[in-house]
């Protein structure tokens, strides 16, 4: 699970107090157990096989669409550019046990449209 936890108040500086009654306050949400970031440049009609991922989830995120694509532990997926245009993609590996509804929420959090599975881009 994913928790949202609040930094120490001493890291924290509140700037217009009386705007906000309840006082300066920054919550954060850590993904942990990451073992790594890629950067993914994948050329026109081009395609990433079909794979599986023992020990490791991955997030494909398509930072320019605002999508992301989970493929949990034990599951497969693939990657499929049909389009004549460049990809670029952001990878992230890890290997704590995280359900895809947490994945899902703070990747919807972060502003991403969320999938289970393949990416199979037409456009």
């Amino acid at each position: 699970m994913i928790e949202t936890t609040r930094l120490p108040e001493e890291f924290i500086a509140g700037i217009g107090e009386t705007r906000y009654p309840f006082g300066p306050k920054v919550e954060k949400r850590t993904l942990e157990g990451i073992d790594e970031i890629q950067y993914l440049y994948v050329s026109p009609w081009t395609s990433i096989k079909m794979h599986g991922h023992d020990n490791q989830w991955e997030v494909w995120a398509r930072l320019s669409h605002k999508t992301a694509h989970v493929c949990l532990k034990g599951e497969e997926h693939e990657l499929v550019n049909n389009s004549g245009a460049m990809m670029i993609l952001m990878a992230i590996k890890g290997h704590i046990d995280y359900s895809y509804d947490d994945l899902e929420g703070l990747l919807r959090d972060w502003g991403f449209t969320v999938t289970h599975g393949s990416l199979v881009v037409n456009d």
